[in-house]
């Protein structure tokens, strides 16, 4: 497993949980952040401070810091990634769960790696009660990952841009940057719902490479209750699909692919 590494940082990893609202699962993501095999540093970091939130980082004992400025998820995912001394950091989604070997497989892997940028891990859809789930949309995102990454542990180029290139089958939440290779990296305003996608791209384009395993480390919720299912419903997500596919493919086929997921939002619901 590997340190710090590097004199700007006096810490090796920290979860980071944007927290928003009062949602229900955040106690139970913290909970599985502090059963990971190895310890970490937690921080709750939110811009919608409320005695609930105040509440969840007194029980659990973790830091809260208050990002000042309000200004919808990038700025609040740019002021997560900041707001911690540490080398790597996991943007803990509050809605998530973290299975025990999650930081220990990571660092691992980003030690084991003298380039990647961030590591990323595999995951399973779970319901309101931490049960797996599957739905058509996961379903699709497994196939992309197998077809166009297979066992490779480390993945850049074409490689990279394929499994990119038919929707977004990287959450955020499955991911570990390393901050001292990130530079100037920084989440488009430009988006609420593929933020993440975007960001990826951003760094494929800069010729960056990410490391990787397939284990399904992290349970990812979606239900009504989360910010993906509200962007969905109001249409958000479905102007932000098509907008990355007509980067990526010529119209037709750009069109084409953000129409299936049209449809595969619809019949998950």
């Amino acid at each position: 497993m590997t340190g710090a590494g590097d004199g700007r940082f006096s810490s090796a990893h920290a979860f980071v949980v944007p927290a928003y609202g009062d949602s229900p699962f955040l106690h139970d993501c913290l909970s599985s952040l502090q059963s990971q095999s190895v310890a970490s540093q937690v921080v709750l970091a939110t811009s919608t401070p409320s005695n609930f939130i105040e509440e969840a980082a007194s029980r659990f004992g973790v830091d809260l810091v208050v990002n000042p400025r309000a200004g919808g998820i990038a700025p609040d995912w740019n002021f997560a990634l900041q707001s911690t001394d540490a080398r790597y950091v996991t943007l803990a989604h509050q809605d998530d769960l973290y299975f025990p070997p999650f930081l220990a497989r990571s660092l691992d892997l980003l030690a084991a790696s003298s380039r990647s940028v961030l590591c990323f891990t595999g995951y399973l859809e779970i319901d309101n009660d931490g049960r797996p789930r599957v739905s058509r949309i996961s379903l699709a995102k497994h196939l992309i990952e197998a077809i166009t990454l297979g066992g490779a542990p480390c993945v850049g180029g074409s490689r990279l841009r394929s499994f990119l290139s038919f929707g977004n089958p990287l959450p955020c939440s499955s991911v570990t940057f390393d901050r001292s290779r990130l530079g100037d990296f920084a989440f488009s305003s430009d988006y609420r719902s593929n933020l993440d996608w975007e960001a990826w791209l951003q760094l494929l384009y800069r010729g960056e490479t990410f490391v990787r395993t397939p284990e399904r480390l992290v349970g990812r919720r979606h239900n009504s209750l989360t910010e993906t299912a509200r962007l969905q419903r109001d249409g958000r997500r479905q102007t932000e699909d098509l907008a990355i596919f007509r980067k990526l493919w010529p119209r037709p086929i750009a069109d084409v692919l953000a129409f299936c997921y049209r449809a595969g939002y619809r019949f998950d619901r």
